[in-house]
């Protein structure tokens, strides 16, 4: 299907990150597996491992009639591929076995195929986002991986046997690939997951069989991601039958498909319409955004990951699964609940095995790593409700929960076996009851026994009852007594006091405090007006009594809601912790229906800024990169003030908005209008001195404020923009020593990661919009070249000086681009070199000729992919292209430049900005290769883009232009409008002439 070549990965920032960082997750790059002879289903490869006790299907494709046998085990089963050339067979009950063997497969007449080291015994399902697929070697689970490996070599048979299985070929489609290949890691200690290999090796030393762990897990996906079709299908709730409908809607088959394309189709074509009636009548085209129906946010939508990473193992055969997961689903609270039952609902079908035993993970302790740092506080929403709903949802049959309460660390914690572990317990128990443990502790707190004695849960709320100021809590899975206990000993080597304490193992294995009710600080009582105070503790069996003296009668309790980390908690005596909870008048607490949007606590004030619409606001980029405290701005000049009139994810408030606006004595109100992006005001001219201002801007919804902005300390002087992609201004350049001239000089810098990217930043140069974000540009105290220019320019003119100093090659994010990277998009046009560039950047800037043909060419990719793509990937179970990431079309061209992208990055958000003068160093990377011969020209462009872009007046430019010795074949610029300077250079590193440039053109 050569027309799909024009379609591109959907990438996003956070999906481009998140990807990137799947290395980081302990993923290994895997060898590319040996090719059969014969196209298996994924999992049978050289080193499976094979479930033991029930039917085990093998498939596979061959020619459509071909007949196939295989044979393994004493067994001979055979097959005839089907019209699709699929084929399978399904062996006999097989007995567990340490020993290799051999797996044959044999087409009559044709190929046959010897699949080596095959074992037999338990297999598990192992999924979710990166904590389950966090490699070993990064986990305290690498002691037992070494320890496991050196009792393996000293062993009669050093067969490993425990391995695990990924699919490597695809990650994530729109519908469910059956063909795909993967490889078993045999041995190899840092490419296990963490987690599975702890469950794993518990079973394994238990059982005394193998032990094989299918792992369809990824970094930073949500558990949408890995929910079948089938599993939203059958949804009652409102949630759940909303996301089935944006699957109906990406299947061309359906009515609901044809429904909502039709609508997105002609959208876009009156979009288009009303665009050329604009053209014609005078007035600027508008950007036309596309809204995609259906699960296409992405391809880590509801689906996407279960399609391709996960769909080729079906229906291996497996014993049940594993899951851990949640960072991705923080925000989104109780629903988890929901998806919850939909991932088991619809992992259950695909596999045909309606009590499919299904293990889960409670949300750890995340972020909460420092001792005596823990917040206690009660809360609700977001994390708390996640855990809440992951409790709750323990009402699936054949399902349990390993609560991580007592674990924590950061997005990726370390301690992981004693969360395999627990999951472990589940299996142990309800799969295997009467197997005799060995080493597994039971509720005695001993060793020994039958698995169907093992304690598998902690302690879990069960009801309360008030007498006087007294709320007694009762606890499930607490036989034998509550016990109080802590992980930072293990962890840490510190107790819960800080104390330094021998830890001999890393894990999170809790260690009992003796009477230890009294450092139990996680409890609290609520009155009747909703405030939440701290409980003491008094442990009585199975029950704890709470009191506190500002609570004369209780009427809810909340333990742990914000989590535990590293402090004392409860336990039973299996050493299990606590679930949290919070309950207000015997119902659960939900900030659905709680009837105040925080709890309110005792001695702790709320925040405005963390509720209402200045909590949803609290990203908006009211105000532009440059207006922040301390701010140098152009004298003399009219001066405009901009930012953004949306919310910081770009959607239009609901309401009546208005901006106020307030600066010395001006004052303004600027209603925000239907479609409305950006406000601006321009107040008139103004003197140099050191007299400061404040700017104040607010936005407010129905006369509620929403955001606000405040800057002090502004002062009116000259203000240099310095553009300088070369080394680092601080240390490495050559230039003269910095005189202090005794006034106000003021830079700004990058400190964000990102210097470059492919879409416009109107209103940062960092990716965050939030007030307090640390790579947020400020004003400062000037270094290196921005000292020495600054200061030089303010004792010339007596004025406070402002140096705007955006570098792309020093530091975070560090590149050394070209220069056509640092140009306008409007402006490319300007020079033949850049014409190419200038129709793909183009194509997504409405002012531009190409941007109307770039939304047509989409519209008729969808069209493309919907009629042929996708019903090809739907009819062969395969990816069409061979991709790994399920791709759709984009309004991104297939070409691609890094014409503009600096530009964007660190000039976009200064546009309209008053100056005195532009400066801009010249780097060995534009004149590499053939761009010497561009330099010219380009470089005019170049000046012509940034004085007009900067104040929209003539400025001075100041560029360095290499010498011929350095820059053999340079042209020179000739075309640059209005003022400008050109200073040779014979060293890329001198920044002495251009410094003296810019100070005779400030005369």
């Amino acid at each position: 299907m050569t027309t799909m070549t024009v379609l591109r990965p959907y990438v996003v920032r956070f999906l481009l990150a998140m990807a990137v960082a799947a290395a980081a997750a302990g993923s290994a790059a895997a060898a590319a597996p040996r090719t059969l002879a014969i196209q298996m289903g994924a999992p049978f490869h050289d080193h499976a491992i094979l479930q033991r006790g029930m039917k085990v299907p093998v498939w596979g494709w061959s020619k459509p009639g071909t007949k196939v046998t295989v044979t393994f085990a004493g067994q001979k089963k055979t097959a005839k591929a089907d019209k699709d050339g699929k084929w399978m067979v399904h062996l006999a009950p097989l007995k567990a076995s340490f020993e290799p063997a051999e797996l044959v497969i044999k087409e009559t007449g044709g190929k046959t195929e010897t699949l080596k080291s095959i074992l037999v015994g338990e297999v598990w399902l192992a999924s979710g986002q990166s904590n389950m697929q966090w490699a070993t070697g990064k986990s305290s689970v690498r002691k037992i991986v070494q320890a496991f490996l050196e009792e393996r070599a000293a062993a009669e048979n050093s067969v490993i046997p425990i391995r695990e299985f990924e699919v490597t070929s695809v990650t994530a489609m729109l519908h469910p690939i059956e063909k795909a290949t993967g490889y078993w890691k045999n041995g190899t200690k840092n490419e296990f997951s963490a987690i599975a290999f702890a469950f794993a090796h518990k079973l394994y030393k238990e059982l005394n069989v193998p032990v094989g762990i299918l792992n369809c897990s990824f970094s930073q996906t949500p558990i949408q991601a890995w929910v079948p079709r089938e599993g939203f299908r059958d949804g009652k709730d409102d949630y759940t039958k909303a996301i089935y409908q944006k699957i109906l809607e990406t299947d061309p088959a359906t009515p609901e498909h044809k429904a909502a394309w039709s609508a997105f189709y002609k959208g876009i074509e009156a979009q288009i319409a009303e665009n050329e009636s604009r053209v014609k009548q005078g007035a600027a085209p508008q950007v036309i955004e596309p809204k995609l129906p259906g699960n296409m946010n992405g391809n880590r939508d509801a689906g996407w990951l279960y399609n391709g990473r996960l769909h080729p193992v079906v229906p291996y055969a497996i014993r049940g699964a594993i899951w851990n997961q949640g960072y991705a689903n923080t925000a989104e609270g109780y629903v988890y609940y929901n998806n919850l039952h939909s991932l088991i609902r619809g992992w259950r079908m695909a596999w045909g095995r309606p009590e499919l035993p299904v293990y889960f993970h409670q949300f750890y302790s995340a972020g909460m790593r420092s001792l005596g740092k823990e917040n206690n506080t009660p809360v609700i929403g977001g994390m708390a409700e996640m855990r809440l709903g992951t409790w709750m949802a323990r009402d699936i049959p054949n399902t349990g929960m390993a609560s991580q309460i007592d674990i924590t660390g950061g997005i990726h914690y370390q301690s992981k076996a004693v969360s395999g572990q627990r999951l472990a317990l589940h299996a142990l128990k309800n799969q295997h009851p009467s197997t005799k443990l060995t080493s597994t502790q039971l509720s005695t707190g001993k060793a020994g026994g039958q698995a169907k004695d093992l304690v598998v849960d902690g302690p879990m709320y069960k009801s309360y009852t008030v007498k006087g100021n007294q709320l007694i809590v009762e606890f499930d899975h607490a036989e034998g007594g509550l016990v109080v206990a802590e992980t930072a000993s293990n962890v840490l080597g510190r107790n819960s006091r800080g104390e330094k304490v021998e830890a001999p193992t890393k894990f999170a294995n809790p260690t009992v405090i003796e009477n230890g009710a009294a450092l139990v600080k996680l409890f609290y009582l609520a009155d009747a007006n909703r405030v939440w105070y701290p409980a003491s503790v008094k442990i009585d069996g199975n029950k704890v009594i709470l009191t506190s003296p500002k609570v004369k009668s209780p009427c809810g309790v909340s333990y742990a809601s914000a989590g535990v980390g590293f402090q004392p908690n409860l336990y039973n005596k299996a050493l299990l912790p606590a679930t949290p909870f919070i309950f207000f008048d015997h119902e659960m607490v939900l900030s659905d229906t709680w009837p105040d949007e925080k709890l309110k606590v005792d001695g702790v004030e709320i925040d405005p800024s963390t509720i209402g619409k200045l909590y949803d606001y609290r990203k908006m980029p009211l105000l532009s990169t440059q207006f922040r405290d301390d701010a140098v701005l152009q004298a003399g000049k009219p001066i405009t003030f901009w930012g953004s009139a949306r919310h910081a994810w770009g959607h239009e408030a609901e309401g009546e908005a208005v901006i106020h606006f307030s600066f010395g004595r001006i004052k303004k109100t600027i209603p925000v209008t239907a479609g409305m992006k950006e406000w601006q005001v321009t107040v008139p001219a103004m003197k140099a001195g050191t007299t400061p201002y404040t700017l104040k801007v607010s936005f407010t919804i129905d006369g509620e404020l929403a955001h606000e902005r405040t800057a002090e300390g502004i002062v009116f002087g000259d203000v240099w923009y310095v553009g300088a992609p070369g080394i680092d201004h601080r240390t490495s350049f050559t230039m003269p020593e910095v005189k202090d001239s005794g006034k106000i000089v003021r830079m700004m810098e990058r400190e964000a990661k990102r210097a470059r990217f492919s879409s416009p930043s109107r209103f940062s140069v960092c990716v965050s919009t939030y007030p307090g974000n640390r790579y947020a540009c400020r004003w400062k105290d000037p270094s290196g070249l921005a000292a020495v220019l600054g200061h030089q320019l303010a004792a010339g003119s007596g004025n406070p000086v402002g140096v705007i100093l955006m570098q792309s090659s020093v530091g975070r994010g560090s590149t050394n681009p070209e220069l056509k990277s640092w140009v306008g998009p409007d402006f490319l046009k300007e020079t033949p070199s850049l014409m190419s560039d200038y129709k793909i950047i183009g194509a997504q800037v409405p002012s531009n000729p190409y941007y109307l043909d770039n939304v047509r060419r989409y519209l008729a990719d969808w069209k493309v992919y919907w009629g042929d793509y996708i019903p090809e990937m739907m009819a062969t179970k395969a990816v069409p292209d061979g991709i790994k990431w399920g791709t759709y079309p984009s309004t991104t061209p297939s070409e691609e430049t890094t014409a503009t992208h600096t530009y964007n990055v660190l000039v976009e958000s200064f546009e309209s900005t008053a100056l005195k003068g532009v400066v801009f160093i010249a780097s060995d990377a534009m004149v590499e290769g053939e761009s010497a011969k561009t330099f010219g020209p380009e470089m005019s462009v170049l000046g012509s883009c940034l004085k007009a872009k900067f104040g929209g007046d003539d400025v001075p430019f100041i560029y360095t232009m290499p010498t011929k010795n350095i820059a053999p074949g340079i042209t020179v610029p000739t075309g640059i409008e209005g003022e400008s300077v050109g200073v040779e250079v014979a060293d890329w590193k001198d920044a002495t002439a251009v410094i003296e440039a810019a100070v005779k053109a400030a005369r």
